[in-house]
């Protein structure tokens, strides 16, 4: 016996190419949809672009710039050079391809040597900025002056630089202010 399938096969009537059907969507609720796609999505991108801003906003203040230049874009990377000491050309050789990731971390690693941390946090600025950046901002991390230092200025401090660290140098406490063991009464008197 023949296998057919009478039930399952029929020729096509006039009516089966409608236009309308229930699996496609009203043109107004796929619009809505859009737009409400889209507004999560400007929603995150606010939510991080405060949380960069504000990470970053106490490293610009403890190394002396403002802070609203945190939260620019572009702008706060040639903040970032600058802190670090780098010349301006870094900034720039952050926008070549490939080449730029490089230059970005040369950049935040001497930001680390800057506030006194090593290779290390380099690694946790790179991987997780948010947090180190916020470490850096609201810790204990004191800015100590730009970590890069040109040819020219490692030789001025070879030359010029221990001999002014040593004539300047803040002694550590003063003996004019050292008490006595067993004495509450003040500072201690010199002769």
């Amino acid at each position: 016996m023949p296998l057919s399938f009478p039930a399952l096969v029929r020729p096509l009537a006039p009516g089966d190419y409608d236009s309308y059907s229930e699996s496609t969507m009203d043109p107004a609720a796929a619009l809505g949809l859009m737009f409400l796609i889209m507004g999560i999505y400007a929603l995150i991108i606010a939510v991080v672009w405060l949380a960069s801003g504000f990470s970053w906003a106490g490293v610009f203040s403890k190394a002396g710039h403002p802070k609203w230049a945190a939260f620019v874009p572009f702008y706060n990377s040639w903040i970032i050079v600058k802190i670090s000491g780098r010349p301006a050309s870094s900034f720039w050789l952050q926008f070549i391809p490939y080449a730029g990731v490089y230059w970005a971390i040369v950049s935040l690693n001497d930001l680390a040597k800057s506030f006194g941390k090593d290779a290390a946090y380099t690694v946790g600025l790179v991987f997780v900025p948010v947090v180190f950046a916020s470490i850096l901002s609201y810790g204990d991390a004191r800015y100590l002056g730009p970590a890069y230092m040109s040819p020219e200025q490692k030789m001025y401090m070879q030359q010029y630089g221990q001999g002014f660290q040593q004539q300047y140098a803040q002694p550590q406490y003063s003996p004019q202010y050292a008490q006595q063991p067993g004495d509450s009464s003040g500072p201690a008197q010199q002769p």
